[in-house]
């Protein structure tokens, strides 16, 4: 991921403006603890969501990723890429549907939800984790899958209830999958102060 930085131009000269399908498989996504600080992946969604037809996913656990990297190999509009973490996870129970374009995927979705998770890649297990700790009644989390692009029709349908939604990520706020989905709350003129972003911060 951190080395994505080198290869930008060529993601753009040589991938994204000519159109050309070629799929990015980023790892060491997030704080790749000791790798040291020059090897925390802390940008690339930043670099590739600016590139015209773009589509970044990130991947949960193997079987999220192997269904990511099925999506990509149909995908021939431009550039796609899937982020996925240095360190070992483990498979979230059940079935792992298909990745479809900008759509999220429920682990939980409750019937009376007072707080929206939108959790992306496999900081989706940490969200469920502490759903469980707070109130798994209440909390309903989502395995965003895309940050480009992302689920605006959900984002809508919690915005338009006065659901606060809760952004997670292992990547910086900074031009991250939190700032997409403000950007895209934004664009439908919805109320954004109900969204709270939690991911990197802005420092060394």
């Amino acid at each position: 991921s951190t080395f994505l930085q080198r290869a930008f131009d060529q993601a753009f000269q040589e991938v994204a403006l000519q159109g050309l399908p070629v799929r990015f498989c980023i790892d060491r996504a997030g704080v790749v603890g000791g790798d040291g600080t020059v090897h925390h992946g802390f940008c690339d969604i930043t670099l590739l969501r600016v590139l015209p037809q773009s589509v970044l996913m990130g991947a949960i656990d193997e079987k999220s990723l192997r269904a990511a990297m099925q999506f990509m190999a149909a995908y021939n509009d431009g550039l796609s890429a899937v982020r996925y973490p240095r360190d070992s996870v483990h498979d979230v129970d059940g079935d792992c549907p298909q990745f479809e374009l900008g759509k999220a995927r429920p682990l939980r979705a409750c019937e009376e939800t007072k707080l929206a998770i939108l959790a992306y890649g496999t900081t989706a297990i940490d969200a469920m984790k502490a759903a469980d700790r707070v109130d798994p009644q209440a909390i309903s989390v989502f395995d965003a899958r895309f940050a480009k692009p992302v689920d605006g029709d959900l984002i809508e349908s919690f915005l338009q209830q006065d659901i606060p939604i809760l952004t997670v990520e292992d990547h910086s706020i900074m031009g991250g999958f939190g700032t997409a989905v403000v950007e895209e709350a934004t664009n439908r003129k919805l109320d954004t102060s109900l969204i709270t972003r939690l991911g990197l911060p802005a420092r060394w």
